[in-house]
């Protein structure tokens, strides 16, 4: 009788045995390592060539040219960047230059630009003042968003509408804050080009706590009471029509108030004798 073969283990029949397994796995370790090695070593040369470049004379800063200041000077945004023409041009951080610049008040954006490989390029972007804000530490310009973002001193331009009736700025009510944007709406309504109400003729905007409006005008300061009507672009044409129905009927002067709150398609404008 014949022996039953003996079957053959699956490492063996496969040709596989632990200890080839683990001579290969030795053979990638050491491979894995050389290669890291390798990395690193070139890692390190970058960074020593990029080291040197940086602190080379062929990318110090020549020229530096500075566009879109109008109320800051260039001296200024230069003293801001912290570059001088001693600066590498590649070893320069622009953001860095940038949020040194946009720390100004008056300085809304900043664009950093290289000009390889030795002129840098900075275009500034300014706020654009819509109003003064009179707040408890003084007069404050604000832009059409109606945050406060530099102190109005003179010799300084301050021909710009007043807005009162604010206390300090945290602590706005909601109907404040509304009462705000609808009055910087309504300067901007009436700086497109307004021929009897132009932006420069609103002297004043008082605010009042409930949200309330009350207007004067450059030329004579009687109030014109806007109520808290949110529809600002209706109002301001009803008021232009009612300001140049009174120059033409030359009863302009004799105007103590002009009420556009009285009633909702009604104004009232009362005279100087209480009429």
């Amino acid at each position: 009788m014949k022996k039953p073969l003996q079957q053959k283990k699956w490492g063996q029949r496969r040709g596989f045995s632990p200890a080839g397994s683990a001579g290969l796995g030795g053979k990638l370790a050491v491979l894995g390592a050389v290669l890291a090695g390798l990395l690193a070593v070139a890692g390190l040369g970058g960074l020593l060539v990029w080291q040197q470049l940086g602190q080379s004379a062929f990318f110090q800063i020549t020229s530096i040219r500075i566009e879109g200041n109008v109320r800051t000077t260039k001296k200024e945004v230069l003293a801001l960047s912290g570059v001088d023409v001693h600066s590498n041009l590649l070893a320069l951080s622009a953001g860095k230059v940038r949020a040194r610049i946009e720390a100004h008040d008056w300085i809304e954006a900043a664009e950093v630009r290289r000009d390889w490989p030795n002129r840098l390029e900075i275009t500034v972007q300014e706020r654009r003042p819509l109003a003064l804000l009179s707040l408890p530490g003084g007069l404050y310009y604000t832009d059409r968003f109606g945050v406060p973002f530099a102190r109005a001193l003179p010799p300084e331009d301050l021909d710009f509408p007043v807005i009162t009736g604010l206390g300090t700025a945290g602590d706005w009510g909601e109907e404040q804050r509304q009462a705000l944007q609808r009055a910087l709406s309504l300067i901007r309504q009436a700086g497109r080009g307004g021929v009897i109400l132009p932006a420069q003729g609103i002297s004043e905007i008082n605010l009042g706590e409930e949200g309330t409006m009350t207007l004067f005008l450059v030329s004579r300061p009687f109030p014109i009471y806007l109520g808290e009507s949110r529809e600002v672009s209706r109002n301001y044409n009803r008021l232009a029509q009612v300001l140049n129905w009174l120059y033409k009927e030359r009863v302009f002067t004799d105007t103590a108030a002009i009420r556009m709150d009285y009633l909702p398609d009604r104004v009232l404008v009362e005279r100087g004798n209480g009429g």
